[in-house]
């Protein structure tokens, strides 16, 4: 018995997509021939990038920085 873990790997992402798209397909249905998202979607995307809604949390400001600097980390490291 060849047992080879990439293999089984692969197999077992392949099956979770392909179960995941037939219950998004069950869940929101096939789209109507009526519909026309394609033509919604590139209205939408040929909109004026001006017009595009500000991000949540812009005010202006730079965002936070996580953690300490480099800077900060050796000017702790001479003080100890």
């Amino acid at each position: 018995m060849n047992f080879n873990f990439f293999d089984w790997l692969r197999n077992g992402v392949k099956e979770s997509v392909i179960l995941g798209v037939n219950d998004a397909v069950t869940c929101l249905g096939t789209p109507q021939e009526k519909d026309n998202v394609q033509q919604r979607l590139m209205g939408f995307l040929r909109e004026d990038p001006g017009t595009t809604p500000a991000r949540l949390g812009s005010s202006g400001s730079r965002p936070k920085k996580l953690g300490r600097s480099l800077k900060q980390i050796q000017a702790d490291a001479k003080a100890s």
